[in-house]
């Protein structure tokens, strides 16, 4: 099928860059904001370019879906790279300049060869033809979008990488000072450390009334009632029918690993049938609620939900810290959400006069689940008065005062050391003339097995490299402490693995460098776009 579809023109083949490890190449389950689906007819303008919310939900939400279903994961990951729907379009429409300016060129067959490639259509190293057909017979039409609108998402992919190459073409990182940074992390060092304890100078503070009715004056708007929300959700975390899996077929003589594998297989089996019912049920519902917000009426959730014999809950008013006990530990998955909480999510809508823009997306939650909700009502932070803010501003002083007090009393212990050791005296000699006991830090490196007495044995290592033996470390402070360091030694080791080493990490930074040169010069674009959005062309 893939060889028949419509053939394009305009675009040249490209060459794929792999970038610096670590960068996010997933995107989560195809979800992405669509705030202000109910603003007025002009949305966006980029270059003079009016868009309405239709275009606008098109370019941006719809294609986003589309893409990242698709396995687009680094262009999505690079347009959206400044945040937000609003620039992902912006970007788009400032890639597809680019294209044209700079005459790249992705030929039909690289396009076929590109789908042929992703990750959502192969299986097993080879493409999946039956899983492109039925991407497209399903996926397509519930997102409002064709086959040609997803292969013009994958030319632009490789135009992408193609002007990637061209921005940040000629850039090399210099490899000797990589191979010193190398160097530098393999190396085993020996050091001794002093340190100043936050808590020793914490006890130790009292402040008068004054000063800290003084201090809440100065900083009173740090001292707020906590915001509070509302909301009506629906958490879907079971299939409406049971989901049977396919019982394993064992030889009679099968051995217990046998026997283990096919039981871990038909979990496997059962857990991927529930996810994908679960998803269909939910498709369901927000098929339903894209089709009232792309035609601007107002979503009643609660019919929606109705329909399918589902309920709509309804949550009391509550902070960032006390959510519903049904979702307070619920964390929203999907890569590109690691570490983002459902409340995040919640308090992160803004405020809106309309009730279609307090409505979220439909959020993958835990192993399977989703849960989508609306914004009721908002109760804004309002000033604390001195007598309700009092306790919080005296800690907050004396957590001041402590931080000032424990460097003040490094430096001061650095600087005596540093006096005696001129005049002859040995690091230990220095200490423990001015009363203090050295602790001794390794010897350990990087790679090897960390000391067990130092918990910033990294950043400790990094200041030694930078330092050569006989050396005292400028005082480093950490939120419980003040410390210096004295190296004792450094030894560096010259091996073949340390030169495989800084040979990788060269290419890898190069490829960084390449890559943050393009993005420095797409934000400089997106300047010269002129990028209005409607809340700043109605001021």
């Amino acid at each position: 099928m893939i060889e028949n579809i419509r053939k394009y023109t305009g675009l040249m083949a490209f060459v794929f860059i792999l970038l610096a490890a670590g960068f996010l190449f997933t995107m989560n389950n195809g979800t992405t904001s669509r705030g202000g689906l109910g603003s007025g007819p002009t949305v966006l303008e980029v270059y003079g370019r009016s868009l309405d919310q239709q275009e606008y939900s098109r370019i941006g939400a719809r294609s986003i879906q589309l893409a990242s279903s698709a396995g687009l994961y680094f262009y999505v990951q690079t347009l959206s790279t400044s945040g937000g729907e609003t620039h992902f379009v912006a970007n788009r429409l400032i890639l597809q300049k680019a294209i044209q300016d700079l005459g790249v060129y992705a030929s039909d067959d690289a396009v076929s060869e590109a789908i042929k490639k992703s990750p959502a259509f192969t299986q097993d190293g080879k493409f999946n033809e039956a899983a492109y057909t039925k991407f497209v017979d399903r996926s397509l039409g519930r997102l409002g979008m064709t086959e040609r609108d997803l292969r013009e998402l994958f030319r632009e992919d490789i135009c992408l990488k193609k002007i990637i190459d061209i921005i940040g073409g000629g850039l090399i990182t210099p490899k000797n000072a990589m191979r010193d940074l190398i160097e530098a992390m393999g190396q085993t060092v020996t050091l001794a450390r002093i340190e100043f304890k936050r808590d020793d100078f914490v006890e130790k503070e009292n402040p008068s009334e004054e000063e800290i009715k003084a201090y809440w004056e100065a900083h009173q708007d740090a001292y707020k009632t906590e915001e509070k929300r509302r909301i009506n959700y629906f958490l879907l975390t079971t299939p409406k029918t049971p989901i049977q899996s396919t019982p394993p077929k064992l030889a009679p003589n099968a051995t217990e690993a046998e026997k283990a594998a096919a039981l871990k297989a038909q979990k496997e089996e059962l857990k991927l049938k529930t996810a994908r019912a679960l998803k269909r049920e939910m498709q369901l519902i927000t098929d339903q609620m894209y089709d009232l917000l792309d035609n601007k009426k107002t979503v009643d959730l609660g019919a929606i939900l109705k329909e399918y014999g589902y309920e709509l809950k309804k949550s009391e008013l509550f902070t960032q810290k006390t959510l519903p006990k049904e979702i307070a530990n619920l964390q929203i998955s999907g890569s590109v959400n690691r570490g983002r909480s459902l409340a995040q999510e919640i308090f992160s809508i803004p405020a809106s006069k309309n009730h279609n823009d307090m409505i979220s997306d439909e959020l993958p939650v835990g192993d399977n689940g989703w849960i989508i909700f609306t914004v009721e009502e908002i109760i804004e932070p309002t000033l604390l008065d001195y007598a309700a803010a009092r306790d919080k501003a005296r800690a907050q002083l004396i957590g001041e005062n402590a931080d000032k007090k424990v460097k003040a009393a490094a430096e001061e212990a650095r600087s005596a050391i540093l006096a005696l050791m001129k005049s002859g005296k040995s690091f230990e000699e220095a200490a423990k003339e001015k009363g203090l006991t050295p602790m001794q830090v390794g010897p350990y490196s990087i790679s090897g097995t960390p000391p067990k007495n130092e918990p910033s044995f990294r950043q400790l290592h990094q200041t030694a490299s930078e330092l050569n033996p006989g050396d005292v470390s400028e005082v480093i402070t950490e939120p419980h402490r003040a410390l210096f360091i004295y190296v004792a030694k450094r030894e560096i080791e010259d091996t073949e693995e340390l030169k495989h080493r800084a040979q990788f990490a060269a290419a890898q930074a190069n490829n960084q460098l390449k890559y943050q040169t393009f993005i420095n010069w797409m934000n400089h674009q997106y300047e010269k776009a002129g990028v209005k959005s409607a809340a700043t062309m109605n001021n």
